[in-house]
Parts: structure tokens; sequence; C-alpha cells
């Protein structure tokens, strides 16, 4: 037997095993389509590694579920396949430090939760478990990632969990922007001086949470000018966050993942075909960089890069295409060019008024 048999071989044992802990982890179990999906074999394949698990496992047998898809899950105790060893341990352990880092210390109940179960199921090689994990985390870590980072309250995150989960609406006091920009005018044409704008009570169909270098939340404002608009509210500027007794229907149509994917970054405006080209001497980075979810990446003859995505947020866009300096340009659209033009022209016209040191 060859290599290549081999491989097939072990490829074949580790799905087997990998499609046992599946029908564990999931209530309704799977259908020979999610196997055959799953492990992109054919549905002759598929009811085999059936069979397989089933012959292995008497606790697996057919589901009784309201679909007429047939479906095979565990019944009764389950078996305990996992074996976790230090790294993962360490790995998990490593996932907090990064939670810290980015501001996510609600992450870290549930993580330490999953760690000390892990160390439960090791119960016997526990010590040893322990002293390896120790001998890890003390040649691994991470560098804290400078920047602009707010602290968001748990208690702001557990009620908006709890509204989400219980479709109820949520009010709050919003301060979409800390100050007047010096260029806004009133009604009468007059330049508005620069201050703190006030706050404003909005109510909320809460639909999630986007986890970046600032967190938002995600959901339809009843406010009469934006009524039926999804839009994002930065949680470190919410205050005096209430759950309502008003119950919502949420929009089936709505998908948060889909609604992240289809902006660069957390602005959302028109979407656009985006075409850019960059230079051969970066093209290494551009090949293994990632954009977009929608990207397109092709590599020209003479060493050139072209890549190109559809999407909104062309502020975010521009701001990304900024740090490549002087290797990329917008060949499309036209009006996002000639929007980076006049950006360009802004920064140096301000960087002008800093010339000398008294200014």
């Amino acid at each position: 037997m060859d290599d290549m048999d081999n491989d097939l071989r072990y490829e074949r044992i580790l799905n087997i095993i990998d499609l046992i802990m599946t029908m564990q982890s999931k209530t309704y179990g799977v259908s020979l389509k999610d196997i055959e999906s799953t492990y992109n074999v054919s549905r002759r394949t598929a009811q085999r590694m059936k069979d397989i698990v089933i012959s292995l496992f008497p606790q697996v047998t057919e589901l009784q579920t309201t679909g007429k898809v047939k479906r095979w899950g565990f019944k009764g105790k389950p078996v305990n396949l996992y074996n976790f060893s230090a790294d993962d341990v360490t790995d998990l352990e490593s996932v907090k430090e990064l939670c810290r880092i980015n501001n996510l210390d609600d992450k870290l109940p549930v993580l330490n939760r999953v760690i000390e179960s892990i160390k439960g199921t090791n119960n016997p090689n526990l010590t040893s478990l322990e002293n390896d994990i120790e001998i890890l985390l003390e040649s691994e870590g991470y560098a804290v990632r400078q920047g602009a980072r707010f602290k968001v309250d748990n208690q702001v995150l557990s009620k908006i969990r709890e509204a989400i989960k219980s479709m109820k609406k949520l009010e709050f006091s919003y301060q979409a922007k800390e100050y007047y920009d010096l260029e806004e005018k009133n009604l009468a044409g007059f330049r508005i001086q620069k201050g703190l704008k006030p706050k404003k009570t909005v109510v909320v169909e809460p639909y999630g949470i986007l986890y970046g270098e600032r967190h938002y939340l995600v959901g339809k404002s009843d406010d009469k000018k934006n009524e039926g608009k999804v839009k994002q509210y930065l949680l470190h500027r919410i205050s005096d966050l209430k759950i309502l007794d008003d119950y919502f229907d949420p929009d089936s149509s709505f998908d948060l993942r889909e609604w992240a994917d289809s902006s660069f970054g957390i602005f959302h405006d028109e979407k656009m075909q985006v075409k850019l080209k960059f230079k051969k001497e970066i093209a290494d980075d551009v090949l293994r960089y990632n954009f977009h979810p929608t990207q397109k990446v092709e590599q020209l003859k003479n060493g050139a890069v072209i890549v190109s995505f559809t999407s909104s947020g062309a502020k975010s866009i521009l701001w990304n295409i900024f740090k490549w300096g002087t290797n990329v340009g917008i060949l499309a659209p036209k009006g996002l060019r000639e929007r980076y033009v006049e950006m360009l022209k802004i920064v140096a016209n301000i960087n002008l008024k800093y010339q000398t040191p008294e200014e």
C-alpha cells in the first residue's frame, strides 16, 4: 500500500471519528445530505459511513423529527471520544488573552468554564496537564495592540443579549457623535460652533452585536426618520439602557453575517463594484491579504495584482487603500477614485499648515 492509499485510509478514519462527534453535538443529528456535503463524498459513501457508526455504537438511531428528511444521532449516554492535550488548553488560554486585549471580557467566564470542563475530563492526568499548560503559556504571548479601544459595560452586553433572546425592544440614551463638525451649519446657514452634541433617546429592535476595535449594536430603530432601516450603535455611547415590555417580530430576511459581509468595515452605504490594481513589488503581500469575502484576485503576467470585490462602506475602503501608499491604484468605480483624490488633497492641505514649529 503506497503513501497515497495510506493518506486516504487515515482521512476516512478521521471522517468517521468526526462524524461520531458531530452526531453527538447536534440535537437533530445529521442527514445523508449533511454527510455528503461535509465530507465531500457520494451518496453511497455517506450511507456506508452512517452504517459504520451505527455498527460501532448502538446508541445511534434514526431520530424523530418534524421534517421528511431522515436524520441519525445519539440517544442515551454520550460517548467520550475527547482526549484533550496541553496544546488544546493552551490554545484556549491564548484565546482568553486575545479577548482581554480586544476588550471582550464578557467572553472570559464561558472560556473559563470550558477550560475547567476539559481539565475535568482529563482528571487522572490533571497535574501533568497543568504543568504542561504552564510551560506552554510561559513560552507564548501576545503584543498589546495599540489604538483606541473603548470599554463596554458587561451589563450592557448582558441586557442586549437578553433582549435579543426574548425579542423585546431596547430603549437607551445615545450620543451619535460627541462633537459637531466645524463644517456643519444650522438651518439659517450659520456655522455651528464646535461643542458637545446632545444625547437622544432611541428605541431599537435588537438584532445582534458586531465586535471589532469598536463594538456595535445592530438593530432597527423606531425613529420615524430611520424607521425600517437597520442601523449600528456604538456600545460605548449607549447609556441608561433598559429592556421594554414591548415585543417585536424579527425581520426574517435579515442575516447578521450577510450584513457584516456586505460592507467594508462597519460603514454601510451604496454597494459598488471595486477594482484595485497593486504593483508587482508588493504582490506577495496582496496575494496573502483578505480584503473582502467577495474578493476575486488575479495576478497579471507582469506581476501586478488585480483585486475585485463588491461592497459598501466607501470610507473604510479608502482608509484601507491609503495604507498601501503609492503601490495601489483604483481602477473602478470612477466615483471612488475621485473621492480618494479629494481625500489626499485634504490631507496634504492640513499637513501644510503644520510645517513650522510655531503652528
